[in-house]
């Protein structure tokens, strides 16, 4: 059944790697297999004034490379909404070139402060199975007013665990506008709460049209609007306690125990505002330009 919020969905694909796994049936034998696993969400935008309508995915800039964690893939796959059904075990998207020796096809924000960067992407028919990829349209972009906090907002994107039926399906989750900055609001982070999980980052955060607006007025008019890009999700590092003490380790040839730290996500995510990604997409226009 189609709904409002499929053309959003459709515009939000999977980002992920092909990872070879040797997984045990219940009857202890090893098989070997191929799976889709995520690592990151991505978002289909169009350039204005573009006479070629090249669609280009804008994600996290840390999906495409990551210093910290030395990585740096030269190529990644993408799953579409409409292939949601499929097992990963058995569709693995469709493939796109990041870099070949030092040449990068992709381009980062121009300020390199910002976790957002975009691809072109170049997919025939076959490979997609649609004539024309959805995009969000310049339309849906909201404006700072909209980000206010306690903006009721709608986020969507790919769990990095692949779950029990092993297929990959964008999750909606909810959630409000946590924390804006009260000088530069267009231009800086803002914090949401709304479960975010990872696999998260990439993922678009849109703000519905009803409830208080930033002056608490109540607000039932007016459409979907395109806020932001998640870009990181809060953990903590929280020991493991045991009979009121920390649960430790001893490595051989080590004196000192470690203490086990267990990741406690906070649900508090990160989003880089709908300006930086007006931003981004004026730099790869004119980058395509020259």
């Amino acid at each position: 059944m189609a709904g409002w919020i499929d053309r959003w969905r459709d515009a939000t694909v999977a980002i992920g790697r092909i990872h070879h796994a040797e997984i045990i049936n219940p009857n202890g034998r090893v098989v070997k297999k191929k799976l889709f696993i995520v690592v990151g969400t991505g978002v289909i935008f169009g350039l204005q004034h573009d006479p070629t309508h090249t669609p280009w995915l804008v994600t996290a800039k840390h999906v495409f490379q990551d210093s910290q964690d030395r990585w740096a893939p030269s190529r990644l796959h993408l799953r579409f909404s409409w292939f949601d059904e499929k097992r990963v075990d058995r569709y693995f998207g469709v493939g796109i070139a990041l870099k070949h020796r030092d040449k990068h096809y992709w381009l980062s924000h121009p300020n390199s402060r910002v976790d957002l960067a975009c691809v072109p992407l170049s997919l025939t028919k076959k490979q997609t199975g649609r004539g024309e990829l959805p995009k969000i349209r310049f339309g849906d972009f909201g404006t700072a007013e909209e980000i206010y906090e306690g903006a009721p907002l709608m986020l969507l994107g790919y769990p990095d665990a692949v779950g029990p039926d092993l297929s990959a399906k964008a999750l909606v989750r909810q959630g409000i506008v946590s924390w804006v900055s009260p000088t530069k609001p267009e231009s800086t982070v803002f914090w949401i709460d709304g479960h975010v999980f990872p696999g998260n980052s990439g993922g678009p955060v849109f703000k519905l049209p009803a409830g208080i607006d930033r002056h608490g007025h109540f607000a039932t008019r007016g459409d979907v609007s395109f806020l932001g890009i998640v870009t990181q999700t809060r953990i903590h590092q929280l020991p493991l306690i045991a009979g009121g003490q920390e649960i430790g380790i001893t490595f051989e040839k080590k004196k000192v125990p470690e203490t086990l730290l267990s990741q406690s996500y906070t649900d508090i995510g990160l989003v880089e505002p709908v300006f930086r990604v007006k931003q981004l997409l004026a730099f790869a226009a004119k980058a395509r330009r020259h």
